[in-house]
């Protein structure tokens, strides 16, 4: 039994936020923000947008781009850090505002920015077991409510912006049908885990860890609810991590560097793609980045770098397609898919 990725779709708040707008805020200069992370502009959801309702959008558009309809799901996962609410997960919400979806089983990933991969391996699991032969993996980010606007979050605040991204996985590769993007077999996931890292890259509130309530005016007013990272220590980690990552996967496969025709990874920031491609000896020009246009979208990211991959035909048939990513936890890993 295979499993195939036969849709992707996406969906971006139509709100621009320019470094321009966003460095008199953060009191940098718009140049120091392309700099130190190369990022342009990002998207920002406006106030009446909820993560559920970018995360629907994205599924339905997956659903067209796949042409099958909500009805013959099994299973949806979904991903995101910044959750409508605190309980239920996003996954309910999302089943619910998408039209012909039936009572299915609705899971919830807190695996940050390598949701993808970690869906990816579910999903594939639940297929060639026969458990299922339709899922729709998503994720998806409305983190600019939650960022801190003050000088001493720049280095934080410049990075994030809003964004979903869908993927259907199904048991069967559809007949090629005109005008439509073309499929990806997956052939290999590899994840990981290594929670010594687990303060480097957090949002401590709300949370039971800090003191007898968990969350509190005291809390509120140490900025516990916004993220935190050691930036210095999550690039050296993610470049190590995800070119290891990479390494293994095409091992297992008897694969070089040099037969991977596209590398998708996730959007943390310029800077990082920039040094992961150097360490894969990989031309730039082979690694897809939508960093400077979109910002990083966490979870969403690997998702919405996929999405353009396909849209703009970057997609070749037999090419081999390597998708890495990295996120809190530490969690990262590497997917290796071939073009259909």
């Amino acid at each position: 039994m295979s499993c195939y990725i036969i849709g992707s779709g996406a969906a971006l708040p139509e709100r621009v936020i320019t470094n321009a707008e966003l460095a008199a805020k953060l009191g940098v200069a718009p140049d120091w923000i392309v700099a130190n992370c190369g990022i342009r502009e990002r998207r920002w959801v406006d106030a009446n947008q909820a993560t559920s309702d970018l995360a629907a959008q994205a599924v339905n558009d997956a659903l067209h781009d796949a042409g099958i309809g909500a009805e013959q799901v099994d299973y949806l996962i979904g991903g995101t850090l910044s959750p409508d609410y605190q309980t239920p997960g996003i996954a309910p919400l999302v089943q619910r505002k998408v039209a012909g979806c039936r009572a299915i089983p609705a899971l919830d990933l807190r695996a940050a920015c390598a949701t993808l991969l970690y869906s990816l391996q579910i999903g594939r699991g639940l297929i060639e077991s026969k458990t299922a032969k339709t899922i729709i993996c998503f994720a998806a980010e409305a983190q600019s409510k939650g960022l801190e606007l003050s000088p001493q979050s720049a280095e934080i605040s410049m990075l994030f912006g809003d964004g979903a991204g869908a993927l259907v996985l199904c048991d069967v590769l559809p007949a090629r049908r005109e005008g439509k993007h073309r499929a990806l077999k997956i052939e290999d996931v590899l994840i990981a885990t290594d929670g010594s890292f687990a303060e480097d890259l957090i949002v401590r509130a709300p949370g039971t860890a800090n003191g007898a309530r968990w969350f509190d005016a005291a809390q509120m007013a140490a900025n516990l609810h916004c993220g935190a990272m050691n930036g210095r220590t999550v690039i050296l980690q993610a470049v190590k991590k995800m070119t290891a990552a990479a390494n293994d996967i095409l091992a297992r496969h008897n694969l070089s560097r040099s037969q991977i025709s596209l590398v998708i990874p996730h959007q943390a920031n310029a800077n990082l793609l920039r040094a992961l491609s150097h360490r894969l000896m990989i031309a730039p020009e082979r690694v897809v980045m939508n960093v400077e246009r979109y910002g990083n979208t966490s979870s969403a990211s690997a998702f919405l770098a996929l999405w353009q991959a396909q849209r703009e035909a970057r997609l070749t048939e037999d090419a081999w397609v390597l998708i890495l990513a990295f996120g809190a936890g530490f969690t990262w890993g590497a997917a290796l898919c071939r073009v259909c």
